[in-house]
């Protein structure tokens, strides 16, 4: 669906497992949901298992059904970007996405659980209100090989998140237009010799992060681990299909 207003969809004409049984892929792009909620439709307990890809782009949706996890498959595709979540849901957690990306929503806390959950293999959350990541969690995900903080205030990352550097033979931290890579971009330059901002140490960060080691002998890491380049604003394409979607007036 596409620039469209769902004023009502209602569990009689909800997508099922018993009338959709190969569907797979579900695009909600430039959306308007009646009271900002996720409509019946897409709530049936007979939810069809085989979806799992779900991508919502550009709408007004504030609010996340707490069951969603009782209907929605696990260890898919979810996009929910450019919406209005203030906050991470519980049940969205509970699905254990390997893709999940929640960029440009007005978030500024993340739940630990995102980053432990060993199906999790991309994360997204690039353009929210988040100012650090959270400092409790516990293990990070061994499948965990991308993972995208672009656009947001980071200055500075927590020693949990340092074994993503042996995850992923490409460059896994994407930190593009943070605090965090204007200073990396000044000490490369030798403009500065330190970060700014450096984590507090406690209890459970006993240890300061690799990714707040200046020293030059630590330039590699930090350039094969780190990149600072632009950044699409989310990860569905939406741009591409503005331009494939949108009306098109034929002269006659």
């Amino acid at each position: 669906m596409y620039n469209t207003t769902i004023a009502s969809w209602d569990s009689n004409a909800a997508l099922t497992q018993t009338n959709q049984t190969s569907l797979m892929t579900l695009f909600l792009i430039r959306v308007n949901f009646s009271l900002g909620e996720l409509p019946a439709g897409l709530q049936s307990p007979d939810f069809p298992q085989s979806l799992g890809d779900i991508e919502i782009c550009i709408t007004n949706l504030r609010s996340f059904p707490d069951d969603i996890d009782m209907k929605w498959p696990r260890f898919g595709s979810i996009y929910i970007e450019a919406s209005q979540l203030h906050e991470v849901p519980a049940s969205l957690v509970r699905l254990a996405p390997f893709d999940l990306s929640l960029s440009m929503n007005p978030i500024s806390v993340l739940p630990p659980q995102l980053f432990e959950e060993e199906s999790v293999a991309y994360l997204s959350f690039g353009g929210t209100l988040i100012t650090q990541l959270p400092e409790n969690v516990t293990k990070l995900s061994s499948s965990l090989g991308d993972l995208n903080l672009s656009y947001n205030n980071l200055s500075f990352l927590w020693s949990w998140i340092d074994p993503i550097i042996d995850h992923e033979p490409n460059t896994p931290l994407s930190l593009a237009g943070t605090p965090y890579c204007r200073d990396l971009e000044r000490i490369f330059t030798g403009e500065q010799t330190n970060f700014l901002s450096i984590p507090p140490l406690s209890q459970n960060n006993a240890e300061m992060s690799i990714f707040a080691d200046a020293s030059v002998g630590n330039w590699a890491t930090l350039k094969k681990s780190v990149s600072c380049a632009e950044q699409d604003r989310t990860w569905y394409p939406i741009d591409f299909e503005d331009q494939y979607s949108s009306i098109r007036i034929v002269d006659g």
